[in-house]
């Protein structure tokens, strides 16, 4: 589980996309989009209660380890490495996730449609 930054008209204005990648194949599991508050992880945990995930496996972001205490949750760069790739992936891909480029999502509604159709082609055909 992992979140990826991206901004809409201005840098100021963030836009978080928190998604669940699977480890063996591969693919994005569920992906949610708004600010990085808990309640954005919390969507995004309701949408992967009907997976019955048995072990978590995320960065060191405090929000995760107090929503996770209990379960059985490792915190490790070894097991986020492709879920940090598939971020540089997406930056690749989409040019409106770019850090320093000219393209750039001028809505809100716009930015999530587009990578939310982005992922559901890459990863549900």
């Amino acid at each position: 589980m992992d979140e990826h930054w991206g901004y809409v008209g201005a840098k100021s204005r963030q836009r978080w996309l928190f998604y669940a990648y699977g480890r063996i194949r591969r693919t994005v599991v569920a992906h949610v989009f708004g600010e990085r508050t808990l309640a954005t992880l919390e969507r995004l945990l309701s949408l992967l209660s009907a997976f019955e995930v048995v072990v978590w496996m995320t960065d060191g972001w405090p929000l995760y380890e107090s929503r996770l205490k209990g379960k059985l949750h490792v915190i490790s760069k070894r097991y986020t490495q492709r879920i940090e790739r598939h971020n540089l992936n997406l930056r690749q891909h989409l040019a409106r996730l770019g850090r320093k480029s000219l393209s750039f999502s001028k809505s809100v509604e716009l930015h999530d449609k587009v990578i939310g159709h982005y992922l559901n082609i890459k990863h549900c055909q």
